[in-house]
């Protein structure tokens, strides 16, 4: 039997049935972490995210994946973690060992693919999430438990209150001094959070040169592995740092002639332009415009800001802030809730 209408396992490309895999492991919701059905969200970063209805948190699946995969492999992964993280993801322990932190890593990985899955793949395929290439990737060391190259990873104990799993990939944009950008990301981040556990990891994907970074946060090393040496659940992280992390913007990098921030096609809206009077920014909801007075734009030149409320032809409000480098989104909900 073939898969559904043409399509292929993303990691082996078999053309064999394809099979419902959990975005994350079944094995979460049987250990202890609230799962109280919740409204759950997928979408770009510089979009309004599109709601997958209400339902357990950990309980979202897709049907990217052949059998052979998701009964093969990508088990043996999942039963791995579940051992590892089971005690960490409740708060009961702080340390990875050495053996056990390429398959976190790695689990971290594969986990953050299969959450790529539940947006199009022509979002996927434009650049605002993981290159297809990397799925197949991922498989052909399936058997190494390691992450793919160039990556790095940090681990440290969530005190926020998001209260469920959630899962953050965001493409990254490397700049060097004298040279134009990519017009494509030359990697991505990915960052989760699981009861008390946060898993942060970053991936370089075509660089002809490595990228020695840290994050501002403090987080235990995680991958690559040292020697003999387990990997310490370090500092405590809020929801606010947790976003931070998440959008590609608390890295810091060694070289003063390199820097690594979030790719902006996928994680800011087009420019504003000034009409007549009023100066026109794109909304979240990607299909209108709104306006306000350029007087305001200008105030902000001369470092006065307001706030205010402007909204769409979707009936969506929005609450805006300006700032030196223009009017920034803060919140997009109901005019009613936005008036509150």
């Amino acid at each position: 039997m073939t898969g559904e209408e043409g399509r292929s396992c993303v990691f082996c490309g078999s053309s064999e049935r394809l099979t419902r895999e959990h975005v994350l492991g079944n094995w979460l919701s049987k250990i202890g972490l609230a799962n109280d059905p919740v409204e759950k969200f997928a979408g770009l970063h510089n979009r309004i995210p599109k709601s997958m209805g209400i339902g357990a948190p950990l309980q979202q699946t897709v049907k990217n994946v052949c059998a052979a995969c998701n009964n093969g492999w990508m088990s043996g992964l999942e039963n791995h973690a579940k051992r590892v993280l089971t005690s960490l993801l409740l708060g009961e322990s702080d340390e990875i060992r050495a053996d056990d932190q390429g398959p976190v890593a790695m689990w971290l990985q594969k986990t953050a693919f299969m959450a790529m899955l539940l947006s199009s793949a022509e979002d996927r395929e434009a650049g605002y999430g993981v290159p297809p290439s990397e799925y197949r990737l991922l498989y052909e060391q399936r058997n190494t438990f390691e992450p793919l190259g160039t990556s790095r990873f940090w681990v440290g104990r969530y005190v926020g209150e998001l209260g469920h799993g959630s899962v953050w990939v965001t493409p990254l944009s490397v700049g060097v001094a004298g040279h134009p950008e990519s017009d494509l990301p030359d990697g991505y981040s990915m960052t989760i959070v699981l009861g008390a556990l946060l898993l942060h990891g970053v991936r370089f994907t075509h660089l002809p040169f490595p990228v020695d970074l840290a994050t501002r946060h403090l987080l235990g090393d995680l991958w690559p592995a040292a020697l003999d040496a387990g990997a310490s659940v370090a500092g405590e992280i809020t929801e606010d740092q947790f976003f931070a992390l998440a959008r590609g913007r608390a890295f810091v990098v060694s070289d003063e002639n390199v820097t690594l921030r979030p790719w902006r096609p996928a994680t800011e809206l087009e420019e504003s332009s000034l009409i007549g009077s009023m100066i026109e920014m794109p909304t979240l909801c990607g299909k209108h415009v709104a306006y306000y007075p350029a007087d305001l734009f200008f105030e902000a030149q001369q470092g006065r800001f307001y706030w205010f409320m402007t909204g769409c032809e979707c009936g969506i409000g929005y609450l805006i802030h300006t700032e030196h480098d223009g009017a920034h989104t803060k919140a997009a909900e109901t005019p009613e809730q936005i008036g509150a």
